[in-house]
């Protein structure tokens, strides 16, 4: 008898252990979702009404609503563009019937992003816009179902992201620019006496795409406008983390108030574009972009846009300080991801086809770097360690000052195409850090592209 009491005490134990209370340190100290750690790269989506004008003179396409409503903010530059192509009686909601996504492709989407080498996708379900990309019953007729392209993008992409064996996300803003409940509810004060627009709006949603679509990682944005404690924050994590059919696997990120970043919630986000170049206490998220707009801006100039080997040094030093590198890509208003940003996605596809071992399920070495030429990651399945090298040296001889070698060390450099291998020299002192890599000379086209990775074998 005393035997059942105790198992039954014990499953009673562990089922309580498991239930995380509306309270941030309770949420705080729920552990990560290790899938998340081991992946490393997804590709952010900013897709909504916002990519029919697409335009942003220098800033951020999605941002078209708030600047032609607050002209200051960008000079008049919105407005001007706005009245000249659209003329002063078109309004924004007038978009919504141009975004018809006629050439939205769902399995061609998840297609392109799982060459891309990418093992998560975060889709914008709801911009600070407010138009939701499901059929949102909080938002009756500003949907992508009932006005506009009459499609439930976040049903099938998350269906075909699913299918390819992806991790499946979704960003949703916690407010809505216009929406007349929230600035009701501003309107009360600086910290909101009423919640109607959180109790009415905010958590429905929230609920409605966690049980219809079951991601795997919620986005949230928009958390500077209010405390936490106005969002119902710990109240939504605690059903999430306790009751949700994800609460095993689900992962978020830290904006969900505007006292949480780098605090409070899942990995952290700090500022957009954030990367230390540092190794950090805590797990985070460098959430990039190819050009500078996350929402397709149709006016960026090609100058503004990365080329593979920036956006893959950005990708390696984000992984080397222990981040995860989330990419934005920003379909147009037909539903196909321009075709300049296709091109890096596979160019990073084809680099982590042959470097992969060095990223997946990497994790930060005793040293990130020597210099901003040379980074490092490990992989403790294998016991190598991985030296990512942005130049070679003219001469082929690469001296790395970090790494202890001995009479076992070997160095290759993955993917190049040579019958020679790399020679290896000690210092002449054994107690001494260092090693010297001899690379042999070969044709430019068979080094590997992009950034050259080195794994070592048996160092320390």
């Amino acid at each position: 008898m005393k035997l059942i009491i105790f198992f039954i005490l014990l499953i009673f134990n562990l089922i309580k252990s498991q239930q995380y209370g509306p309270t941030w340190d309770q949420i705080n100290s729920r552990p990560l979702p290790g899938w998340y750690d081991d992946v490393k790269f997804g590709i952010f989506i900013h897709f909504g009404v916002y990519s029919v004008p697409a335009y942003a003179d220098g800033g951020y396409a999605e941002w078209y609503w708030w600047r032609l409503e607050n002209p200051s903010s960008d000079g008049g530059s919105t407005q001007r563009y706005h009245e000249k192509e659209f003329g002063a009686n078109f309004t924004y909601q007038d978009f919504a019937s141009q975004f018809n996504c006629r050439l939205f492709n769902a399995d061609e989407w998840a297609s392109i992003i799982e060459k891309s080498g990418a093992k998560y996708v975060v889709l914008t379900s709801k911009h600070h816009e407010g138009y939701t990309l499901w059929n949102s019953e909080q938002s009756w007729n500003w949907n992508s179902v009932e006005t506009g392209p009459g499609i439930d993008i976040v049903g099938e992409l998350t269906k075909s992201v699913k299918k390819m064996g992806l991790h499946m996300g979704l960003y949703h803003s916690l407010f809505e620019w216009f929406n007349p409940l929230y600035l009701a509810d501003a309107a009360t004060g600086a910290n909101p006496t009423s919640q109607v627009y959180v109790d009415e709006i905010l958590m429905n949603q929230l609920k409605d795409i966690v049980t219809t679509y079951e991601p795997e990682l919620i986005w949230a944005d928009g958390d500077w406008m209010q405390l936490s404690d106005y969002w119902k924050s710990t109240e939504f994590l605690s059903w999430l983390y306790t009751y949700s059919s994800v609460k095993d696997t689900v992962i978020v990120n830290d904006r969900w108030g505007s006292e949480c970043r780098d605090k409070n919630g899942g990995y952290y986000t700090g500022a957009d574009h954030f990367n230390p170049y540092k190794i950090q206490p805590h797990k985070w998220e460098n959430c990039a972009t190819i050009g500078y707009s996350y929402g397709y801006d149709e006016y960026e100039p090609a100058t503004q846009y990365q080329n593979a080997t920036e956006l893959i040094i950005d990708f390696v030093t984000t992984v080397a300080c222990g981040g995860n590198f989330l990419l934005d890509v920003g379909p147009d208003a037909e539903g196909t991801i321009p075709n300049n940003m296709v091109d890096r996605l596979l160019e990073i596809g084809n680099w982590l086809s042959i470097n992969s071992e060095s990223i997946y399920g990497s994790s930060p070495w005793r040293v990130q770097n020597e210099t901003f030429n040379v980074w490092y990651t490990t992989n403790t399945t294998n016991d190598n360690v991985y030296a990512f090298v942005f130049e070679l040296p003219d001469d082929g001889v690469l001296h790395l000052s970090d790494p202890i070698g001995n009479h076992k060390t070997k160095a290759t450099l993955l993917g190049l195409k040579s019958e020679k291998g790399i020679e290896v020299s000690l210092p002449f002192e054994s107690n001494k850090h260092g090693i010297t890599l001899n690379i042999p000379m070969v044709a430019p086209q068979d080094y590997p592209p992009y950034v050259y990775v080195f794994r070592l074998t048996n160092v320390e």
